[in-house]
């Protein structure tokens, strides 16, 4: 027996609605129709999907296992359509971490010089999740700093492109400024901005408490959403804040911030461009991370953190 892929949809919404008439306005037919596709899927699996009451709909046990199945079908389809129309965009979806952000526009307008019918996207986020994004065929690309080592499956194209490090960075008029050493008391004595989870500075934060055997909760003067919030927390004199290196370099350079070492703490880290096999059969993908790992390593030069 054949069964059409619009009635398996059908299923799949009236479970997500909870009902047949939350389905009908969803999908824009009929009462009547939806009860049709139903009982078609119905048929096709041999068994009684829906409970049926005055308050909607739920799912016998037969049909957990039938709209896991059609879930992942329409995950995979959808996934399947991205990488046919990925073979021929002329569009590259990046994502890049905090250490990112210094170097990705020059990148972005020096590929526009030389593809001009390229169009480069940037998403910034943490990097674990630019990780996920990739994953799930969101981006092509990944632009970001990872502990060793990085393990990936196979499938991965991974290239090292050069090396971040943290460092505390502190308001210009801040006492650890003019401090020539900075310990990791020091940093533990001092409110800071941290950033919410998704980033992975907040590893390093917890990292400086066990490395000092603290018990008690480090002082939290706010917690931020990205790390340009976070930036302007410190230039603002709300705290200190353990930040990328890369990215802050520039900021110390126009005076909002001063970065300091901290004594007996290190956490260096490589640079990765990281793309998919899957990514590289298109060619405009391809061309735009070989100018990525090109460029990428020698702006991170500049900044005096490649091995």
């Amino acid at each position: 027996m054949k069964l059409r892929l619009d009635y398996l949809e059908t299923f799949k919404e009236v479970v997500e609605e909870g009902s047949f008439l939350g389905a009908s306005k969803a999908l824009g037919m009929s009462v009547s129709t939806i009860s049709l596709h139903i009982d078609a899927v119905e048929k096709f699996f041999e068994a009684r999907l829906l409970e049926r009451n005055v308050s909607g709909v739920k799912l016998t046990r037969e049909g957990e296992i039938a709209y896991n199945g059609i879930k992942e079908l329409f995950t995979l389809l959808e996934k399947t359509k991205k990488g046919i129309k990925n073979l021929s965009t002329k569009i590259v979806n990046i994502g890049i971490g905090c250490v990112g952000v210094p170097i990705i526009a020059e990148i972005q307008m020096g590929y526009k010089e030389v593809r001009p019918d390229v169009d480069v996207r940037v998403k910034l986020t943490g990097e674990y999740t630019c990780l996920e994004l990739l994953e799930h065929g969101e981006v092509s690309i990944v632009l970001a700093g990872y502990p060793t080592p990085l393990k990936l499956g196979d499938g991965y194209r991974v290239e090292e492109i050069g090396y971040d490090r943290f460092v505390l960075i502190v308001p210009p008029n801040h006492e650890l400024a003019k401090k020539k050493e900075v310990t990791v008391e020091d940093v533990l004595s001092y409110p800071m901005v941290t950033l919410n989870k998704g980033y992975s500075s907040t590893a390093i934060e917890d990292t400086l408490r066990e490395l000092r055997n603290v018990e008690k909760e480090q002082k939290i003067e706010c917690s931020v959403n990205d790390i340009f919030s976070q930036i302007y927390g410190v230039s603002s004199g709300l705290g200190t804040a353990i930040a990328s290196y890369v990215l802050s370099k520039r900021y110390e350079e126009g005076g909002l911030v001063v970065i300091k070492e901290i004594k007996d703490f290190t956490d260096e880290r490589p640079i990765y461009a990281i793309t998919t096999d899957k990514a590289l059969e298109n060619p405009v993908i391809a061309d735009f991370y070989t100018y990525l790992v090109e460029k990428g390593t020698e702006l991170l030069e500049k900044y005096k953190v490649v091995k």
